[in-house]
Formats: structure tokens, sequence, C-alpha cells
């Protein structure tokens, strides 16, 4: 990135999004087919943003989206619930989860008809399992999984047994990839002989669920080689044991720059025929964005 563009890009506020796009990830994976426009909800305050957006359906059929809700002024990330209609118009939303620490990334795994969500909650110090109850639309706390600063847990189940795929709260949050696995969903978890088993800023920090296509796994991931969010690296697993781990590029997602949210990109998932990413676009607010800088230098 410029040095011109670096520091011009600190006038704006960032805000994320949510898009949708009906197809099919599994010919978007064998296609290669990264030039993708998406449909965005609308936000009608540009102080707040939708990240993380993870969506499933209830054995009903109702299409459901778990995602971060967030105010730039305050920073105080919530798991929300949006319920779409068929043609993927919000008809319900509310929060929750708010532990009043940081919230974000609300995973959601399935198993044995049970529906798991495991928010990031690095700034709290753990990760918690919790189960979606779709009559109440709540999230049950069920148990501590791990007592790690983890970002964006994601877990794959594979081989009789459960991965768990994260980066940690710190300088190499975009960078350091670590591994733990357990036998059970719930754990206990074990940490790879070889975390961090990846170090690098393209293709780390995970993005979403696994996608498997044709017997082969593919890993979402961010790409912040030039800033946070900048886009999706789609990583196919070679190698995955207790003492390996391989994996290489295989495709890249950019933001669409005719879209709305045409800045960055950083969380893709799917179910059926609905996928669905967050993007990120800038507002011009100069004065308000010097006037943050010069609170956080002198508070």
């Amino acid at each position: 990135m410029g040095l011109l563009k670096k520091y011009s890009d600190k006038l704006y506020l960032k805000q994320w999004g949510i898009g949708f796009l009906k197809g099919n990830i599994a010919d978007i994976i064998r296609n290669r087919q990264s030039a993708l426009s998406f449909e965005w909800i609308s936000l009608n305050d540009k102080s707040i943003s939708y990240a993380d957006p993870f969506v499933f359906k209830t054995d009903d059929g109702r299409v459901n989206i778990l995602f971060e809700s967030v105010s730039s002024h305050n920073l105080d990330g919530k798991i929300s619930l949006m319920v779409c209609n068929d043609n993927l118009e919000p008809v319900f939303e509310k929060v929750v989860l708010n532990t009043n620490d940081h919230l974000s990334y609300p995973y959601v795994f399935r198993e044995n008809g049970k529906i798991y969500v495991f928010p990031e909650n690095a700034f709290g110090g753990s990760l918690n399992a919790y189960e979606f109850d779709p009559v109440t639309n709540s999230l049950i706390n069920k148990k501590e999984i791990i007592k790690k600063p983890l970002l964006d847990s994601t877990i794959l189940k594979y081989e009789n047994r459960y991965w768990l795929f994260a980066t940690f709260l710190g300088d190499t949050l975009n960078s350091d990839l670590h591994i733990f696995y357990a036998d059970h969903l719930m754990g206990p978890y074990t940490a790879h002989s070889g975390n961090p088993v990846k170090r690098q800023l393209n293709g780390s920090r995970p993005a979403g669920n696994f996608i498997q296509v044709d017997g082969e796994i593919y890993r979402p991931t961010q790409n912040c080689s030039n800033y946070y969010g900048e886009s999706i690296t789609i990583n196919r697993i070679k190698v995955l044991t207790t003492t390996r781990f391989e994996e290489e590029e295989h495709m890249l997602i950019e933001p669409n720059k005719n879209d709305e949210f045409n800045y960055g990109i950083h969380t893709i998932n799917a179910v059926d025929d609905i996928i669905i990413v967050d993007g990120q676009k800038g507002h011009f607010e100069p004065v308000q964005q010097l006037s943050r800088k010069l609170k956080n230098i002198f508070n």
C-alpha cells in the first residue's frame, strides 16, 4: 500500500456490512471464480457495522444469520441474530449474546441435530460453546472449551477428530495459525505439536467455515498482507495429522470494486444455495477520525 493511501485511509470511518449471493459454493471453488458480486443489507447508521456472518437453516427451513454487531464509537461487539425470508430480506433481528466483552465471529457447528455456536471472546480470555435454541432464538451456554485468547476459532471434523483452527490475540493475530485437536467436540483439546503451524499474513487467520468439495477440504482464510480484511484466500488442505499440517493456496476472493462495500472482505460462509460474506467500505470523516486519534493519544 502506498504511503499516501496508507495515511489518507485513516481519514475514513470504516464500516462492515453483510452481503448475499445465490449460487453454488462448490462451483465457485471448482472454477476458481473470484469475480463475485453481492446484494448488501442496508445499514442506516454508518457508525454501526455488521460483520463475521454465519448462515444456517433450522429444521423448518428458516434462514438464520448470526453475526457481530458493533459500534465504531465503543467497539462493543455483540452477537446478533437475523432471520430472513425466502428472498433473503431481514424480517427479524435481535441481540442474542452480550457479555460486555468484545464478541465476534459466531462460528456455527451442527452435530446430532443440535446447533452449537462458538463466538470469539479473545478479550474475555476464553472460548465458550453455546447451543442455539430455535424456539426462543437464544444461545444457551454449554461450557468453556479453551481458556485462551483465541481469534476466529473454526472447527473441522476430520478422521474421527475435531480440529480447531485459530490465531491468538497479540502482535501475531493475523499471521500465526494454531491448531488444537480433540476426540469430542466439547474437548478437551490438545495443542498441535507444530504450533504455530503457519506464519504469514496471507492465508493464516480463519475467514469462515471449511468447505468440502469433491473429497477435498478447503479453508477460507484472511489475506492481511497490506491491511486487515483486504481479501480472502481459499487454501486446500493437503496434510492434517497431530504432528503435521500442510495446505496450499487455491484461489483468491477480492472485494468487487463495483459493489457498495468494496474496500475489504474477510468472512465467507454458505448453506445450500446461499453464500454470505461481509464487506467493508469507508466514509470520509476527517474531523471525526482525527478527533478520535487525538483522544486515543491523550487519554
